[in-house]
């Protein structure tokens, strides 16, 4: 039986490491400045604007189950992953290493470079948890909105301001017929 190997990106937060596979991360940015969000889920603890795009930076500690992470701040480190197209931003201390590790026999770990367990944690989980409790913030967590978002999307097809469907995206048909 083989040994099972992880390409993956270990970074600290709050003093405890954690490693993230590296297919859903696209890049390490620096956080511009960060806007809070006042009605938002613990998960999510602002927003920022990266080329031009609003990405929001979610807390991972929050989302893994533990205690608050500190508040994101310009300048800060942060792994920006995508998931069916959506864009978020995991804050981050610092990046230790960037390697193919093997993983733990249980699978919910690598073993580092010195031979410790890190945890490994899963962004499309994150993400989509960040979603579900900013839709139970807004009390749709079982409404029509809730429903229309399916693991295959991300996206759903409600405007999250207004409610309104959202209508489909361009086909590339200019004819009027």
């Amino acid at each position: 039986m083989g040994v099972d190997l992880k390409n993956v990106i270990v970074f600290a937060l709050g003093g405890a490491r954690h490693a993230a596979e590296l297919r859903w991360v696209r890049e390490v940015v620096t956080l511009g400045f960060v806007t809070e969000i006042p009605t938002a889920p613990p998960g999510l603890t602002g927003a920022f604007n990266l080329r031009g795009n609003l990405v929001p930076v979610l807390d991972t500690g929050v989302l893994v189950g533990g205690r608050p992470g500190p508040s994101p701040r310009q300048g800060d480190g942060a792994l920006l992953i995508e998931l069916d197209g959506v864009m978020a931003a995991l804050r981050v201390d610092k990046v230790d290493e960037v390697a193919t590790l093997q993983q733990t026999p249980d699978g919910t770990g690598v073993i580092d470079s010195r031979g410790r367990v890190v945890p490994l944690v899963d962004p499309s989980t994150l993400v989509r948890r960040a979603v579900a409790d900013s839709l139970a913030v807004r009390g749709d967590a079982d409404g029509e909105l809730a429903l229309d978002l399916t693991a295959d999307s991300m996206r759903p097809t409600r405007d999250p301001t207004t409610g309104a469907k959202t209508p489909p995206g361009f086909d590339g048909d200019t004819t009027l017929g």
